[in-house]
């Protein structure tokens, strides 16, 4: 389920880019839907867990991905119950 809080949260990951690089796995991005969400926002396409090809960049990996890609991701698939700051997409 999807919650949306407004203001700084205690505990929340406000740079979810960077905590997505140390902690995605692999079956994430082979997911369907992360395939999809990948397609359709950074126009790109999984090729491998460590290879996605992009129009504008060549081949690049997952920690190349868009910001808002990455928060998505993590809110799909991270079960840590952690606060994703879906603000901070840089």
């Amino acid at each position: 389920m999807l919650k949306v809080y407004l203001g700084d949260m205690e505990g929340e990951i406000y740079n979810p880019p960077v905590y997505f690089d140390n902690q995605y796995e692999d079956e994430w991005i082979t997911d369907e839907f992360a395939e999809k969400m990948i397609s359709d926002i950074d126009k790109s396409t999984v090729v491998s867990p460590h290879i996605i090809e992009s129009p504008f960049l060549g081949a690049i990996t997952p920690k190349e991905l868009s910001g808002g890609v990455k928060t998505l991701i993590l809110m799909k698939y991270d079960d840590s119950g952690n606060i994703f700051n879906a603000t901070a997409w840089w």
